[in-house]
């Protein structure tokens, strides 16, 4: 499965009404919110969106694609987050104090969403085909936002970039902060995991 794609539901034409489906997936976002992949069950998904155990499992192809459609949601919702919070870095904001800002804003919100949930995502939409080249994609959002700050900018602290050179060197960044978090590695959101990313946008964004 292609994270970056729509996660579809088959048999969503068979639904009576787009009410029903918007029912379902709202109540799969409350549940995705708790953070406990031990609650993306089909009952709990019943009880929350308050259809019967029976419809759901006769309308919806998957139960695990409602879940996998919220934790998506979720993680692009972060992104388009970071992506607004570059589009409003002062104009007279060096390179060094932009580092440290979008790593805040960046951590702060990646550690909303429980790591374990994240991990639910990735050993789902990654276990019959493994990763796929577009894989990372999703974090190619924040790529034009950044490139049109670094063209206003007024510090000349930035290198300017091309959008090829931007994508591999974003998505790294990108990669820094959250694959601690998702390993469930002790360093991560601590000060040194914070002083890595700090020091690796200054020396590779940075003139």
């Amino acid at each position: 499965m292609n994270p970056n794609a729509d996660i579809l539901f088959a048999d969503s034409k068979q639904l009576r009404s787009e009410k029903t489906l918007s029912d379902i997936l709202d109540a799969a976002n409350l549940i995705v919110e708790e953070g406990d992949p031990s609650l993306f069950t089909t009952r709990n998904l019943a009880q929350k969106s308050g259809y019967a155990l029976g419809t759901l499992v006769r309308r919806l192809q998957s139960i695990e694609n409602v879940y996998l459609w919220a934790i998506k949601k979720t993680r692009d919702k972060h992104f388009k987050t970071v992506s607004n919070s570059i589009t409003q870095i002062d104009v007279n904001t060096p390179i060094e104090v932009f580092a440290e800002e979008m790593t805040d804003k960046t951590f702060a919100g990646i550690q909303k969403v429980n790591p374990a949930v994240m991990r639910f995502f990735e050993s789902r939409v990654t276990r019959v085909k493994g990763i796929q080249a577009d894989y990372f994609f999703y974090m190619d959002v924040v790529i034009d936002p950044y490139l049109k700050a670094v063209k206003s900018n007024q510090t000349n602290t930035f290198r300017e970039l091309s959008w090829s050179e931007a994508s591999l060197l974003l998505r790294n960044i990108c990669l820094l902060v959250e694959r601690p978090f998702m390993e469930d590695n002790p360093i991560a959101g601590t000060p040194e995991h914070r002083k890595i990313i700090i020091d690796a946008i200054v020396r590779w964004l940075g003139k």
